[in-house]
């Protein structure tokens, strides 16, 4: 398993707007198992919504979002650790709302690569129930200087 600081060296997130605790597995190139802890203090839960908190469906897209870079960040397909990524489309479908106290289990399949676009089939899990699910797809943003 590897840790919140080892995620630190893979990608150029940091708190609060980092949305991964662990990887649990991965498969160099294909897919990875994350997980992230639905603390009950989480900063957001104070205002969405005070008398029935639920995590934003925004957020879980991110934590998807950074789990499919920290996929590619482990691969050996020419990615390096710090690169940076944007989501650049999802279609991701929220099928139960999150509730804190939970833990938020984050998949993520390569499907695709296309000059410097990166497509992925991702889905959300807690308690084995299926939070959200879809595609995303990510941009490798250019080196500054860089020319399209």
């Amino acid at each position: 398993m590897m840790d919140r600081q080892f995620i630190k060296s893979l990608i150029p997130h940091r708190e609060p707007f980092l949305f991964v605790d662990r990887i649990v597995n991965v498969q160099e190139g294909k897919s990875i198992c994350a997980q992230l802890d639905i603390a009950c203090d989480l900063p957001f839960f104070k205002g969405h919504f005070p008398k029935k908190p639920i995590m934003p469906g925004v957020l879980t897209l991110e934590a998807l979002a950074q789990t499919s870079g920290l996929l590619l960040a482990l691969s050996k397909n020419g990615v390096t650790a710090g690169s940076i990524f944007y989501l650049a489309s999802s279609n991701i479908k929220f099928l139960k709302p999150l509730k804190p106290g939970s833990v938020l289990e984050l998949n993520s399949r390569l499907v695709k690569e296309f000059g410097g676009l990166y497509q992925f089939e991702a889905e959300a899990l807690s308690a084995r129930e299926r939070i959200a699910s879809g595609t995303i797809v990510l941009a490798k943003a250019q080196e500054e200087g860089a020319r399209a």
